[in-house]
């Protein structure tokens, strides 16, 4: 639990100074979050196909830690794409809708917070 609000708080932080920093100095910022909480650089989570990365995950997690991991790791794919451009925004926001519908089948919890971000991702990517 403590893993995960310590994410959640790096995350609010790059994302409340989205607006005052330049795209490289975040970037940079983003690429210490992958590899701190995902023990992969970013351009592995871009590289890869969602069902290879689930697929990476499951071996290294399981059980709800798996679950926790893939909602911290969609969230971060959905705020990365937010800072990137046309085509490869819709790329990570198609890899972070992956993992929401992934974890919307598999976990005990209904969301409806989940289910949002899911509607607001696919209304993101049919633009």
């Amino acid at each position: 639990m403590r893993l995960l609000q310590q994410f959640f708080e790096a995350l609010e932080k790059l994302v409340e100074e989205r607006d005052k920093k330049d795209g490289p100095e975040l970037q940079l910022q983003l690429q210490s979050i992958y590899r701190a909480y995902f023990n992969h650089p970013s351009t592995f989570y871009y590289d890869q196909d969602a069902e290879y990365i689930l697929n990476e995950m499951g071996q290294n997690y399981g059980g709800e830690e798996l679950l926790t991991r893939i909602d911290m790791l969609s969230e971060l794919l959905y705020q990365d794409a937010l800072l990137k451009e046309s085509e490869e925004q819709k790329y990570l926001l198609r890899k972070s809708l992956f993992l929401l519908n992934y974890l919307d089948t598999h976990s005990d919890t209904f969301s409806f917070e989940r289910r949002g971000k899911i509607g607001e991702i696919e209304k993101k990517i049919d633009d």
